[in-house]
């Protein structure tokens, strides 16, 4: 039978490589939770999908020009929020994802799908009239 232990004076060296990394306050760290929202603020989601038809041979350009549609639409939300009921608003999470389907026979599509997450300070409510 044969053991393989691990000597005591390495799992000392492995411990003392470790504590100083175990003691750090979480607090400490400048991004505790990404996903935390300041006071104040609401956390915004938008959707967004887009079709485009590609022929044979040109789905890497039409992929290109649909991304790029797509990030300009992304980066358009905070603009519009701004415009109409944000004082403040950042883009803090942003996923997006592609393919290509037939599935009408009219032709394949490219499709881009994704979601905008968006941190946002809301105007302050103005007094309706009576």
């Amino acid at each position: 039978m044969n053991k393989c232990m691990i000597p005591a004076t390495f799992c000392m060296l492995l411990l003392g490589a470790i504590e100083p990394a175990l003691a750090q306050s979480l607090s400490a760290l400048p991004l505790r939770n990404p996903r935390q929202i300041p006071d104040g603020y609401i956390s915004v989601q938008s959707g967004i999908s887009l079709s485009v038809p590609v022929a044979d041979g040109d789905n890497e350009a039409r992929q290109r020009d649909a991304l790029k549609s797509f990030y300009r639409i992304a980066t358009s939300n905070c603009a519009v929020l701004l415009d109409t009921i944000a004082d403040d608003c950042q883009i803090n999470s942003l996923s997006s994802n592609t393919d290509v389907t037939n599935i009408d026979g009219r032709g394949p599509k490219l499709t881009v799908r994704g979601q905008v997450g968006m941190t946002v300070k809301l105007k302050p409510a103005t007094p309706t009239a009576k």
